[in-house]
């Protein structure tokens, strides 16, 4: 009979828990998260003082990378 472990603890749970909080900072401290924190702010009277719709903000921020 073959018994299997689901659940990841000690040095590997360890290991893996920190890759996250490493990704996850690396995410947060990002330009372009912090520019999406920074519109997010922005209240719907302020975006539209730059042009700009809630629905249109993360196109402004993307526009140069990605093709939405």
């Amino acid at each position: 009979m073959a018994v299997a472990q689901t659940n990841v603890t000690g040095r590997t749970g360890s290991l893996f828990s920190g890759l996250m909080a490493l990704m996850v900072r690396m995410v947060e401290n990002h330009p372009l998260a912090r520019q999406v924190d920074e519109l997010n702010s922005y209240s719907d009277e302020d975006l539209a003082a730059k042009g700009l719709t809630r629905q249109d903000a993360l196109r402004h921020i993307f526009r140069d990378r990605y093709y939405i």
